[in-house]
C-alpha cells in the first residue's frame, strides 16, 4: 500500500492560524485566545523541525493561557502520537473533539489515529464527520486518508472512490494520485493507472519507495522498457538496502 501522509504539520496536522495584533480594548477572554493560538503554533513549528519536548511545552502553555483550546489539544495528540505515547494521544483527541466537536481538522486527525493504532474500519465516521463542514478548506486530505483507511480494512471500492474524490477536489494532490494508480494498477486497468502515476511524477521529485516500486510494475506491465528501468536504477540507486527492491527485481 502506498503510503498516505497526516495533514497540516504532520504531512500537515494542525491548521495554521492567522495571528492578529489584539486591540487595547480587547477583553482579557480575547487575550488568553490569543495567547493561545501563539503558543500552539509555536508547538507546531517545534514539531515540524522534531523538537518534541519544546514543542510539548508550548502546548503546555497554551493551555494554561486558555485551558479548553481545542487547538492545542489536537496538537498534543499529535505529538503523543508521533512519540507512540498512544493512551496519551487518544485522551488528547477526545478533548480536542469534545471541545470542538465540528472542527474537521481535528476530526481528520483523530480519525489517522484510530485508522494507524487502533481499527481502520472504526476511523471512517469520523473523516466522514470532517466532510459535512462545507467550511473545511482542506478535505482532500480527508477524503485521501478515508481511502487509506478504507483500504486497510479491505474495502477496495470504498477506497477508490474516495481516491477519487480526493482527485477531483484537488488535481494536483500527489498522494491521492499514486494512491489512486496503485488501486487501478491491481484492477488491471494499466493504462488509466500510468496515466495517473505520470501526473503523479510530475509533481514528485523525491518519489517513495512505494511509488518508484509501482512504476517498475506498471511500466513492467505496459511494456515500457526504458521507463521500467529508469524507475529500477531509482530504486537501486535509493533504497539499495531495503528488501523490497530487491523483491522487485528478482520478479522480473
Amino acid at each position: 500500500m502506498i503510503a498516505a501522509v497526516f495533514t497540516a504539520v504532520l504531512f500537515g496536522c494542525v491548521s495554521q492560524t492567522t495571528v492578529e495584533s489584539k486591540l487595547p480594548d480587547q477583553p482579557a477572554a480575547s487575550d488568553a485566545n490569543f495567547r493561545a493560538r501563539i503558543h500552539t503554533e509555536r508547538a507546531a513549528e517545534y514539531f515540524k523541525v522534531g523538537n518534541y519536548a519544546v514543542a510539548i511545552d508550548a502546548v503546555q502553555q497554551a493551555l494554561a493561557a486558555l485551558p479548553g483550546h481545542a487547538p492545542a489539544y489536537n496538537m498534543l495528540g499529535i505529538i503523543q502520537m508521533t512519540l507512540r505515547e498512544d493512551d496519551k494521544a487518544a485522551m488528547a483527541f477526545e478533548q480536542a473533539t469534545r471541545l470542538a466537536p465540528n472542527d474537521s481538522e481535528i476530526l481528520n486527525n483523530y480519525g489517522w489515529f484510530i485508522c494507524q493504532r487502533r481499527n481502520a474500519r472504526d476511523s471512517l465516521p469520523y473523516f466522514q464527520a470532517a466532510l459535512r463542514n462545507p467550511l473545511y478548506v482542506s478535505p482532500e486530505r480527508a477524503l485521501h486518508n478515508a481511502g487509506v483507511c478504507a483500504r486497510k480494512a479491505g474495502d477496495l471500492r470504498e477506497a477508490e472512490v474516495n481516491f477519487r474524490a480526493a482527485v477531483q477536489k484537488a488535481p494536483l494532490y500527489a498522494a491521492a494520485l499514486v494512491d489512486l494508480a496503485d488501486i487501478l494498477y491491481g484492477q488491471g486497468r494499466i493504462k488509466d493507472s500510468e496515466a495517473l502515476f505520470a501526473r503523479y511524477t510530475l509533481l514528485t521529485q523525491a518519489p517513495t519507495i512505494e511509488a518508484l516500486i509501482l512504476g517498475v510494475r506498471i511500466y513492467r506491465a505496459s511494456g515500457d522498457r526504458s521507463a521500467e528501468s529508469s524507475y529500477i536504477q531509482q530504486l537501486r540507486r535509493r533504497f539499495p538496502e531495503d528488501p523490497r527492491t530487491r523483491e522487485v527485481l528478482e520478479a522480473r
